[in-house]
């Protein structure tokens, strides 16, 4: 199995501590006010919500891809860490004959300012003796990196707009 990895890091106002409420803690609560009609469903497959959770997201109109199923793999609150990996879904987003899954690392760490500085780390694990370009599996995680920017930046202005969310 080989492993490709990329990341990417983006800096907010909003202190680490709410911002890993409304984004991983308490998504079925944000995200239909930070992003109305995007995600249509999340249903819990199996566990409570903590690592082995397994969990499937449908996406609305509009999005290249219709769902997406994760498991979540381990989770820090105290220290704003987030590591999930996605093992199924829209067979536009991983193609199975290639890639096992893409797991991904949020950490969210308070800057000087009493901010955030967000660093969200991507590998994606090829199947062993699969025909893998390198530079197209770099491609979808960088594509993941800049999709996560832009959410990122909604749940940013959601919070400044709203202080007592």
């Amino acid at each position: 199995m080989g492993i490709v990895t990329y990341e990417g890091k983006i800096e907010s106002s909003i202190p680490p501590a709410r911002l890993f409420r409304m984004i991983i803690l308490e998504p079925e609560i944000y995200v239909p006010k930070v992003l109305p009609g995007a995600i249509t469903s999340f249903e819990t497959l199996q566990g409570d919500g903590g690592p082995g959770t397994i969990r499937k997201m449908s996406f609305g109109n509009g999005s290249p891809i219709s769902h997406v199923v994760e498991t979540v793999d381990w989770l820090d609150k105290e220290n704003c860490i987030f590591h999930y990996s996605i093992i199924g879904g829209d067979p536009t987003l991983i193609d199975t004959s290639k890639l096992e899954k893409m797991s991904f690392v949020l950490k969210l760490e308070p800057t000087p300012s009493g901010g955030t500085m967000a660093t969200r780390s991507c590998k994606g694990y090829t199947v062993d003796g699969a025909d893998v370009d390198e530079e197209e599996v770099r491609t979808s995680l960088i594509k993941t990196i800049e999709v996560f920017k832009g959410v990122f930046k909604l749940y940013e202005a959601y919070a400044i707009a709203n202080p007592d969310a």
